[in-house]
């Protein structure tokens, strides 16, 4: 007995764990001179290495460090620091500075947690910790050679190399083979196109059973002989964002026998159909290869999955028939594991089976969603009654679906129909639906015109798209009482008309989304709605009453869910518009002021509020709205001058439109601060003076790549919770984020402009982010126009028409390759137009109206002085006015010349036709290429020497 007592002891004293936590210990002096030299090369500003000081003895006591019981060596270094959770997301102070080379005092390490700092370089002295169990350099921007000293960590479980921000580079994992322990391996960020030998190491790996690569590059093989000769350990292998090729497929398939877990997610580079076989692959339970541009048709031997649970292919481009890819998974008679399929975002074809026997009857989750599938979805479908989840959005869907196509289907609670060629819904207005469903999207399927009565059985419902559907009738009473858990709630695109309905959206909700947009509600905008909502769009209505929405006054407010008197004093200014980041009134017929409470609006990203009958000038209190990035008050009757807090303080507006309104005075120069602008908008204005010269300063028009605005027309409303979770399921998981319970819901609005583009106004939407435009038409600016405007080399549409410009044009004009659309009309403009490619390109209409003024030049009719060339006018549409001036239809020659080629080239072929071996020649020796560069050149000499005969002439 007391042999085993003190075995007892023994075995905790030898892992560090305390029996008594009364024991005085004392560490090792040169340990703790070893600390004290380290903590001298960093820079803590965190101070959590205040412990660490030379008045502190007992080194075991301090930050971070743990001490063997028994020994007093040191055996753990913990620098993770906190990491605290704020509202704008997950935070950390990190330790930076230099690893230093007195930690190789310590030799009795076993456990080193660098993780979520700074240290950029993995020393080589780290192969001198060769008890080392745990070694964690995760989160730090890691750069350089990943040490072979690595190897000499025989005793190593867990290594990871998870880094961020990281470039690392491997010429060979050999080392990799001596840590015989390894159990888990992560690595990121490294470039290991010249390490041949990742298959073997990782394959012959003794105790691997985990291997996790992110952002990593392959090497480039093209060819792999399949062996049978798999490893016995590896049982999980995720590979995200990385870049290798179809060959390389084939060899993680085959690096393990015994895969559980199998994930490949959005990586480059992997083209082509599936070359690797999943014969061998009889245990495996989980399999994603989703977002890889896979191509061709899904593998047969994915029939061996016998044991696969979900199978995850979205994102690729398969086209197979949704009947040939079920078939092919009842291979195994006896499979009831299957439980999600998702086969969404493909080019899957033909119909929905008929013979539903063959699908699995284990299946929870179905989604077919964006692929080419058609025909009608039959009644079958009642059958998979273990269903949660049904997505069948995004194909070309028709017929009619009835009650019994869901009689069945009890345990449903995510149903989306959405987007189809023409599907109908002809539920009974008594049913009542066996199931109780949180997610509902319909959008697209014809409903109306009454609103759905089997709606009101459903209380669960967070996610309700009922756009584009034919409803007519006003929103019912009852609609209140199931919408208490709604978080989105989109019923745009219909002929509802009634006033707003007393909507207040979960409390607790993190996400809350309204579109009741091209409707016709009318009336004035309940404060309800502003309930911690985060979009709110109300588009394309006939609204009127704006101001009650933002009254810094306590309003009395009806909330009672029978809607009899209640009284709820609430401050709007203090308690609704928390969560605001889009409002959309577009199209309205809201009036009055723009009031100052707007400035509780202080986390608005997206302010539209353009084409209704607003009045009065900017407030400043909007200068609060610091986060702006979509600004557009245009077509209203603002007046008042441009505030010059919008250039000091609104500093990340992407898009300004201030168009059809009664601003005047000066353009100030403050607007040039505005350096990531990309759409601004002052025209049709009572703008007067110069333009500031300092126009070059928007950068963001001279840039030719910005990702930070690219997705100005996409705005990210994701939930500050989530993407914490999302830091922390990256780190551990790498894929769940992307894809849980089989549910993705797009956290994004798309923000609409409309753009005067030629003349004519268009609404962009998904590509608003690519467009970069500057309109200051039928304003009254004068002066020069700059000269350094031709710095704004990716200006895609430039329009100063009808205004008072004088002097030239600015020579940079001619220089700006990315300029589309030019209207330089109507205004004082003289001297000649300078001359390139791009400035003749366009028509006359984009000059004239300077005539009297004296500008002259191509492509308008008025010679230069000097110029004793005629002026010849383009075959143009547009100009049809000065059709009776043209002296020579050059499109004459122009037939002729097609027609001599046709005859030459018919000639040449039936010269070689009747004299084969010269064919034979000119198809070896290339001689077809040389001649067609020959014509090409030759043409293009005779047309330039005619056009100087005609000019001469």
């Amino acid at each position: 007995m007391v042999v085993i007592v003190m075995l007892s002891v023994f075995f905790l004293a030898s892992h560090g764990v305390s029996y008594d936590d009364e024991v005085n210990h004392s560490c090792i002096e040169g340990e703790r001179q070893a600390l004290l030299t380290f903590k001298q090369g960093l820079h803590d500003s965190e101070n959590l290495l205040s412990s660490w000081t030379n008045n502190s003895k007992d080194c075991c006591k301090w930050k971070g460090i743990r001490c063997n019981n028994l020994t007093n060596h040191i055996i753990m270094l913990d620098l993770r620091p906190n990491i605290t959770y704020y509202s704008s997301g997950l935070g950390w102070n990190p330790i930076t500075g230099e690893i230093s080379p007195s930690l190789v005092q310590l030799q009795y390490l076993e456990h080193l947690d660098l993780s979520y700092n700074s240290f950029t370089k993995i020393p080589k002295f780290i192969g001198s910790f060769t008890n080392l169990e745990y070694l964690n350099f995760s989160k730090n921007p890691l750069f350089g050679e990943i040490p072979s000293q690595l190897g000499n960590l025989t005793k190593l479980h867990i290594l990871d190399l998870n880094g961020l921000f990281s470039h690392l580079t491997s010429n060979s994992f050999e080392w990799l083979s001596h840590l015989s322990y390894l159990r888990v391996f992560k690595l990121r960020s490294t470039n290991f196109t010249k390490s041949m030998d990742w298959f073997h190491t990782f394959k012959t790996a003794p105790s691997l059973s985990s291997l996790y690569l992110y952002d990593c590059q392959f090497p480039d093989l093209e060819s792999f002989s399949r062996t049978t000769n798999s490893s016995n350990s590896i049982t999980t292998i995720r590979v995200y964002a990385s870049t290798f090729g179809s060959t390389t497929v084939s060899r993680l398939l085959n690096l393990s026998s015994n895969l559980l877990d199998l994930t490949l997610l959005s990586n480059f580079n992997v083209k082509g159909p599936i070359l690797g076989s999943f014969e061998n692959l009889k245990y495996l339970r989980t399999c994603y290869l989703s977002l890889n541009h896979f191509e061709g048709k899904v593998p047969k031997s994915m029939g061996s999955l016998c044991n696969v649970r979900e199978l995850v292919m979205f994102g690729n481009t398969f086209n197979s028939t949704l009947d040939d890819i079920i078939n092919i998974l009842n291979h195994c008679k006896h499979n009831s594991s299957l439980e999600i399929l998702n086969l969404g975002s493909n080019k899957l074809q033909g119909t929905f089976p008929k013979n539903v026997e063959h699908f699995p009857m284990s299946l929870k989750e179905l989604d077919i969603s964006n692929n080419e599938l058609n025909g009608n979805l039959p009644k079958s479908i009642a059958k998979l009654s273990t269903l949660k989840l049904l997505d069948v959005s995004n194909n070309s869907f028709t017929g009619v679906i009835y009650e019994t196509h869901l009689e069945n289907l009890s345990k449903l609670d995510h149903i989306d129909l959405s987007s189809n060629a023409n599907l109908t819904l002809k539920l009974s207005n008594k049913w009542v639906p066996s199931f109780q469903l949180q997610y509902i999207g319909l959008r697209s399927c014809f409903l109306g015109p009454q609103f759905p009565t089997w709606l009101k059985t459903q209380s669960n419902i967070s996610y309700l798209d009922l756009s584009d559907c034919g409803i007519s009738s006003v929103i019912p009473s009852w609609f209140f009482n199931i919408s208490s858990k709604l978080h989105y709630l989109d019923l745009s695109f219909n002929l509802i008309n009634s006033t707003l309905p007393k909507i207040q959206l979960e409390s607790n909700n993190n996400f809350p989304f309204i579109d009741l947009s091209s409707n016709h509600f009318h009336g004035h905008i309940p404060p309800s709605f502003l309930f911690k909502v985060t979009v709110l769009n109300l588009s394309n209505n006939t609204l009127t009453q704006f101001e009650p929405l933002f009254c810094t006054n306590y309003l009395s407010l009806l909330v009672d869910d029978d809607y009899s008197p209640k009284t709820t004093i609430l401050d709007l200014s203090n308690n609704f518009l928390r969560k605001l980041k889009v409002i959309n009134f577009y199209n309205n017929k809201l009036s009055g002021v723009i009031p100052s409470s707007i400035s509780s609006l202080y986390r608005i990203e997206t302010l539209i509020l353009g084409k209704n009958n607003l009045s009065g000038s900017l407030p400043s209190s909007m200068k609060n709205c610091t986060r702006l990035v979509f600004l557009d008050v245009g077509e209203n009757n603002l007046r008042g001058s441009i505030p010059l807090w919008i250039g000091e303080i609104l500093t990340n507006l992407v898009v300004l439109q201030l168009n059809y309104n009664h601003f005047h005075c000066v353009m100030p120069s403050n607007l040039c601060h505005l350096d990531s602008i990309r759409i601004l908008d002052i025209s049709h204005n009572n703008i007067n003076g110069m333009i500031p010269f300092c126009f070059n300063n928007f950068t963001s028009l001279m840039s030719s790549h910005d990702e930070k605005f690219d997705d100005v027309g996409s705005l990210q409303i994701e939930d500050d919770q989530k993407e914490f979770e999302k830091e922390l399921e990256l780190d551990n998981h790498f894929y769940d984020v992307y894809y849980t319970e089989g549910m993705l819901i797009d956290k994004v609005y798309d923000n609409k402009a409309w753009i005067r583009w030629k003349g004519k106004t268009y609404e962009y939407e998904k590509i608003l982010g690519l467009l970069r435009v500057i309109d200051l038409s039928i304003d009254k600016s004068c002066g020069a126009i700059p000269l350094n405007i031709g710095n704004l080399s990716k200006l895609e549409a430039l329009d100063f028409s009808h205004n008072n410009f004088s002097g030239q044009i600015p020579m940079g004009l001619a220089k700006m390759s990315s300029l589309a659309y030019l209207d330089l009309s109507y205004n004082h403009l003289s001297g000649t137009i300078p001359t390139s490619t791009q400035l003749q390109s366009f028509n006359a209409s984009s000059y004239v109206g300077n005539d009297d003024y004296g500008l002259c030049g191509l492509p308008l009719l008025t010679k230069c002085p000097g110029d004793d060339h005629p002026i010849f006018k383009d075959d143009d549409d547009d100009d049809s006015d000065f059709d009776d001036q043209k002296w020579f239809d050059m499109s004459w020659f122009y037939i002729g010349l097609e027609v001599g080629f046709a005859l030459g080239f018919i000639g040449v072929c039936g010269a070689l036709y009747r004299n084969s071996f010269l064919l034979d020649a000119c198809l070896f020796s290339g001689c077809f290429n040389q001649f067609g560069d020959w014509l090409y050149v030759m043409i293009n000499i005779r047309i330039s020497k005619l056009k100087r005969y005609l000019f001469q002439s």
